[in-house]
């Protein structure tokens, strides 16, 4: 079933030509994602990506996620550009990839130069999960990491909730983190708060029509659109589809939102 009938590119096109927007997904795994889709991404406006650590079996071995962190450095940022598009890589241990041993995968975290994290969460939030995502969370403060945390599609409430109070144990500063994947479940836990947002539009997930509705209700200070394409999540002109439907806050929720919590610079070669 799809989520919608999908705008054709020649719409796209003129809508692009009237606004003048660009658009920055926050959230893909362009690893995922074929040459054809990063085109697709391209037509419709889609510039600048920020594409995060996913691993699609859990590794048996602490090295294949760093190795995986190299790739996505010194390969994926290449063949994103190639195509035109501006890869900004995430980095950091998903909690459905924890490996065995995970303690030196956050050794290398602490050792590193990184951009940005993500996506971290919790899933069932596990003591597993708690310890990693906590030990990535105290990585980025020292490092002054902006974050992209991860919330399950089930036990959205009580995994969201838990996710909050490790924040504000360690009171992690409120700019450097995106809640991500939020929705009706869970938006009221985080909308009152100074984290950032992320709202994903995907089949089973939100609707272009729902984000729009959201920030007609709340405001565009907080969110961030994304598509979490990638690994058969293949609505790869979300944010561009969604841009249509916000009319004067498209420019703050499917940009500029996402240029401020990375404090945009171009990546470093």
């Amino acid at each position: 079933m799809r989520i919608l009938n999908l705008l054709n590119f020649a719409e796209i096109f003129i809508y692009l030509k009237t606004t003048g927007f660009m658009f920055f997904d926050s959230h893909v795994h362009t690893e995922g994602l074929g040459v054809s889709e990063l085109r697709k991404m391209k037509e419709a406006g889609i510039e600048r990506v920020c594409s995060l650590s996913f691993y699609p079996i859990r590794p048996h071995f602490p090295q294949t996620l760093i190795d995986n962190f190299r790739k996505m450095e010194e390969f994926e940022r290449r063949r994103c550009e190639a195509l035109g598009i501006e890869m900004i890589p995430g980095v950091g241990i998903h909690p459905r990839c924890i490996p065995p041993n995970y303690e030196t995968v956050l050794e290398h975290l602490e050792a590193g130069e990184w951009v940005l994290f993500g996506e971290i969460g919790l899933e069932n939030a596990t003591e597993e999960e708690i310890d990693v995502l906590t030990s990535q969370l105290r990585i980025a403060m020292e490092k002054d990491i902006p974050c992209i945390i991860h919330t399950p599609r089930g036990n959205k409430r009580a995994v969201t909730e838990k996710i909050i109070q490790i924040l504000d144990k360690l009171s992690f500063p409120a700019e450097l983190a995106v809640i991500d994947h939020v929705n009706y479940e869970n938006l009221d836990l985080v909308v009152e708060r100074n984290y950032w947002i992320g709202l994903t539009v995907q089949q089973g997930k939100l609707l272009p029509e729902d984000v729009a509705e959201i920030v007609k209700k709340y405001g565009n200070e907080k969110f961030m659109v994304n598509s979490d394409a990638g690994y058969g999540n293949e609505f790869v002109n979300a944010v561009a589809e969604t841009a249509r439907l916000l009319g004067k806050d498209a420019g703050r929720i499917c940009f500029e939102n996402c240029r401020k919590f990375l404090r945009y610079a171009p990546n470093p070669r």
